[in-house]
């Protein structure tokens, strides 16, 4: 349709219409706008636009992440002297002095691509022409979706605002310009205020519990027993057991096994210190919500949404001042028509104004969004202080329960070495033990074995002695013996079997309990 609007033939020609709107957009602001290559270059050749225009285009098309988003400006173009005219073409209407400028703004909209984030910057590109001769304007309206398209037309549609439906003479035309230039202004105003209250709930969010947190809470004291510290019966315990008949049914305590040790030395060592207190984990340094990474994660991405907006405040302040100095430079201008200035001050004047209040707006907002970032600031300052608050506690700690630790071990090793030297004592002892023991055993063996009627000595009646063995005896003490032998080796084994299982399943468990 666009191309058959612009195509001419010699045999027929027409002018253009006073006022034209030629919009472009896309599914959405990241998408490939809805144009091909040839009929763009047809449309900004046909109408003259201005190359700087194209760096307002360059930042739309298919993306992922937008790019060059943070570009925005105003220029323009004025052909109103004979020196720099345009170009002048009748049958078209073009007489060749014309103004021309081209801009881009940007506003929040509502968006659903993030269900967290329920609100997205986008921009709008604009190019604008008017003939002062002959009242003929011409706007290029670029956007990701269509909203520009439905503001603008039910504004012309509107029977309260006759001044965008009336291109009758040239003062009207030029008023419609002012017009639908306020239009873009009022949507770049727009919706900055619910932006920026989103802004702020979610830094309130975000932030509030850090200013109610309990950071200097006293953590609680509990003992904590190593499973792994509990003590093996000796050699002297178990003498003291089996002298006592009441400590068969006593368990075997610490202090119990250190006293039996202590009896069969000639000195007495310092009962150990008691275990100190250790701190629990669950409630060290515990606060109302706790503090992770992740909160700074949220308020750096707070602080950068808060920038951008702050970002795009300042450039549209910055653009709507550059049009607003820029229309009141032309009715300023010997060049501009004398007449189009008297017919349209009302007109030039509530355009000032209005853009004037939209200015204001704008800059309301802008110090809204510097003072959020201040408290954001103050705010982010305050969780890392808290963090590294945490860090320093958390390291001391560590080192108290390391210290307890090294005391606890200390303690150990005191006690380790005592039993050490206890252990070499009696193992001193039992070595004598055994070495008269097995002085003895062979002559011990030899008269056990020759009491019995095994071996007999007796006298003859010659008065010789003689001896004789009986094989039936020697027969049945070995049928006797070697199975009670075997039968003891077996209890023994089974016996020392059940005491390692029972202990392998006790430090087992102990270990799990620690590890819970």
């Amino acid at each position: 349709d666009l191309k058959r609007q612009l195509q001419i033939t010699d045999q027929s020609r027409r002018k253009d219409p006073r006022c034209r709107f030629i919009f472009v957009h896309s599914r959405h602001s990241r998408e490939k706008l809805r144009v091909t290559r040839e009929t763009l270059m047809l449309t900004l050749t046909y109408h003259q636009v201005m190359p700087a225009f194209l760096d307002f285009l360059f930042p739309f098309g298919k993306q992922h992440y937008a790019q060059d988003f943070n570009f925005s400006g105003f220029r323009y173009e004025n052909c109103l002297t004979e020196f720099n005219r345009g170009l002048s073409i009748p049958e078209l209407g073009w007489s060749g002095r014309d103004i021309r400028m081209c801009y881009n703004l940007k506003s929040v909209e509502p968006s659903e691509s993030d269900p967290d984030w329920p609100w997205s910057v986008r921009q709008t590109a604009v190019h604008h022409s008017f003939d002062v001769d002959n009242g003929r304007a011409t706007w290029i309206v670029i956007k990701g979706n269509q909203l520009m398209k439905k503001r603008i037309k039910l504004s012309t549609e509107s029977l309260g605002l006759p001044e965008l439906s009336s291109f009758q003479t040239v003062d009207r035309c030029f008023a419609a310009s002012l017009a639908t230039h306020l239009i873009l202004c009022d949507w770049s105003a727009d919706n900055w205020r619910w932006y920026i209250n989103f802004l702020e709930e979610t830094l309130q969010k975000s932030t509030r519990h850090i200013l109610s947190a309990m950071i200097d809470r006293p953590p609680k004291l509990v003992v904590q027993r190593n499973p792994f510290l509990t003590p093996q019966p000796t050699l002297s315990s178990l003498d003291d057991m089996m002298s006592n008949p009441k400590s068969e049914k006593r368990p075997l305590s610490p202090s119990n096994s250190i006293r039996g040790l202590s009896s069969s030395l000639p000195f007495s060592p310092s009962a150990p210190p008691e275990l100190p207190f250790e701190f629990q984990g669950s409630d060290e340094v515990e606060s109302p919500r706790d503090f992770y990474f992740s909160d700074l994660q949220r308020l750096q991405s707070i602080e950068e949404k808060s920038n951008e907006a702050l970002l795009v405040l300042k450039h549209n302040v910055d653009t709507l001042g550059d049009l607003k100095q820029h229309y009141r430079s032309l009715m300023d201008c010997e060049a501009w028509p004398e007449e189009l200035t008297q017919s349209c001050r009302e007109d030039a004047t509530r355009f000032e104004d209005c853009v004037r209040n939209a200015e204001n707006t704008l800059r309301i907002q802008q110090s809204r969004v510097e003072t959020m970032l201040r408290i954001l600031a103050t705010r982010k300052s305050l969780l890392y202080g808290i963090l590294e608050y945490r860090n320093v506690e958390a390291s001391k700690l560590l080192t108290k329960k390391a210290q307890i630790s090294s005391d606890n071990m200390e303690t150990i090793t005191r006690d380790m070495h005592d039993i050490a030297q206890k252990t070499k004592q009696e193992t001193v002892s039992m070595r004598v033990i055994t070495l008269v023991t097995l002085f003895f055993l062979p002559g011990t063996f030899i008269s056990t074995l020759m009491s019995t009627d095994i071996v007999r000595f007796r006298t003859n009646e010659s008065g010789l002695s003689e001896n004789s063995v009986q094989l039936g005896a020697l027969q049945l003490y070995i049928t006797i013996s070697l199975p009670l032998m075997v039968i003891t080796f077996l209890a023994w084994y089974g016996v020392y079997w059940w005491v390692n299982r029972k202990e392998r399943l006790r430090l087992r468990g102990a270990a799990s309990r620690f590890k819970a």
